[in-house]
């Protein structure tokens, strides 16, 4: 009797470490080259499975992102100039070297637009106090298109 219980726990534990493996993923792909190899995935990082009588439901965690890309970079970086204190605690110093219909928007972790206005000075001081104490996106526009971005730590 001990050794049929020993068999079923045994053959319990191999097929929930055969389980663990599995995973849905979006993307991944094996690079290598002579300095060496490089596996990833893009996809749930946990996932799981549930059937019932009414059917079957599957659950998990996945991070999604937006990669962008701005046309014409080297004519965009030329008009920031600086922008700091980063992190900081009330205010954002920005210094543009040319104002030409620009704007700034600071987004949340969310994704929501909490924070926007204009630039239409060389040296603007954006004021955050009613921000509350995270890490932002701080986008610059120039017509509705984002020219330049930063991450913005707030105190």
């Amino acid at each position: 009797m001990k050794k049929i219980t020993f068999g079923i726990a045994l053959l319990s534990c191999c097929l929930q470490l055969t389980l663990a493996q599995e995973n849905v993923l979006a993307s991944g792909l094996n690079t290598q080259s002579s300095s060496g190899t490089v596996t990833y995935s893009v996809g749930l990082i946990h996932y799981k499975e549930a059937e019932g009588i009414g059917g079957s439901s599957s659950t998990g965690v996945q991070i999604p992102y937006e990669v962008t890309e701005v046309l014409s970079v080297n004519q965009f970086n030329e008009l920031v100039s600086k922008v700091f204190p980063n992190p900081t605690e009330n205010f954002l110093n920005v210094h543009l070297n040319e104002v030409n219909n620009l704007s700034y928007q600071f987004i949340d972790l969310s994704g929501r637009t909490v924070l926007s206005g204009e630039l239409n000075k060389l040296a603007s001081k954006i004021e955050l106090t009613s921000l509350e104490a995270s890490i932002y996106v701080f986008n610059i526009k120039k017509e509705n298109a984002i020219i330049k971005s930063y991450k913005i730590s707030k105190k």
